[in-house]
């Protein structure tokens, strides 16, 4: 299981770097071209995928099973 530490692209046409901080932190980059949402909860893209580099962090998580004594 991944934890999103950082949910950032950078767009190829006008170079913007945009992060979305917290859930529905909808941001454009300043030619419209691509978008991010999400904050640390989920990622979302908007735009054509060939207009964006993903600069989005995250860290591998481990849930270790508690078994209950019988």
């Amino acid at each position: 299981m991944k934890k999103i530490i950082i949910n950032e692209v950078k767009c190829k046409k006008c170079g913007d770097m945009i992060e979305s901080k917290e859930v529905n932190d909808f941001k454009r980059c300043a030619c419209g071209s691509v978008a991010v949402d999400g904050g640390h909860e989920y990622i979302k893209r908007i735009g054509n995928k060939d207009d964006i580099i993903e600069l989005s962090k995250f860290e591998n998580i481990v849930i270790k099973e508690v078994k209950k004594d019988e």
